[in-house]
């Protein structure tokens, strides 16, 4: 009888770490990787890029013009909206909780336990120092990528503009 308590009590311990591998990670282990991660302020600097983006988009959008004060009193208010509905959407007390059930339902104690291992690392660290630069490279290559895909875009709904208009006035001429 002692022989088979002690049996399963072994195959229980053997089996607890399996079973807590599986199981999703707390609510204070995401957090931890969020503040080590500096999350926040990420999206703080996203942020900022996104508006540096609109501005640069609204002056490409003048092109060049010299706008009346009425017409940039217009432009000022509509990307004062335009902010104030970013920072609604995207601030933190909104997205965090939208963070932990991601986290939640797509990780699991032990993958996050290990994630929370390597940014305390000396690599991990020097990742988190350097997403910033890393994400604002990316986006200047996107910029650059993105400025020929709107001119193409642009070409393909003025070509499709004028099948339809040929398209209109060859049924109406039928």
């Amino acid at each position: 009888m002692k022989f088979r308590y002690l049996a399963i009590c072994a195959c229980l311990l053997v089996a607890a770490p399996a079973i807590a591998n599986d199981a999703p990670p707390t609510d204070e282990s995401i957090h931890q990787l969020l503040t080590l991660t500096n999350a926040r302020q990420l999206l703080d600097q996203l942020k900022v890029q996104v508006d540096s983006m609109m501005a640069t988009a609204m002056r490409e959008a003048q092109q060049g013009q010299t706008l009346t004060p009425e017409r940039q009193a217009v432009l000022d208010r509509m990307k004062a909206k335009m902010a104030a509905v970013m920072n609604q959407s995207l601030n933190w007390d909104s997205l965090e909780p939208m963070y932990l059930r991601t986290y939640r339902a797509s990780l699991t104690q032990d993958e996050l336990d290990g994630m929370l291992k390597f940014y305390r690392s000396s690599a991990g660290q020097a990742f988190i120092k350097k997403m910033p630069l890393i994400m604002q490279n990316v986006m200047t290559e996107m910029q650059g990528m993105i400025k020929p895909m709107q001119q193409k875009l642009v070409e393909i709904q003025r070509q499709t503009m004028q099948e339809l208009q040929d398209l209109k006035s060859s049924q109406g001429a039928s």
